[in-house]
């Protein structure tokens, strides 16, 4: 005999099973959506500007440091393998 393993967790007091299964409209999802929105902390002109540069210089270090490593691996390969 097959046990149904969906109804072996207690469902919390009061739950129904149309309530697990409920789908929400798009029209509630987008209201979902703008009040999480209004939510969120923007950071001001200041802020965004010291994050944009430091994105810069941590991508222009890396972009040399991967730079280099190329070079010096491809030389080396050719060093050896000639």
């Amino acid at each position: 005999m097959a046990t149904d393993t969906r109804d072996a967790a207690p469902r919390p007091r009061g739950a129904t099973r149309t309530a697990a299964r409920r789908r929400y409209r798009p029209l509630q999802f987008i209201r979902e959506v703008m009040a999480e929105l209004r939510k969120v902390v923007y950071p001001g002109r200041n802020e965004l500007v010291t994050y944009v540069m430091v994105v810069l210089v941590f991508v222009t270090v890396m972009t040399a440091f991967v730079a280099s490593l190329d070079f010096g691996l491809t030389k080396a390969v050719l060093a050896i393998f000639g």
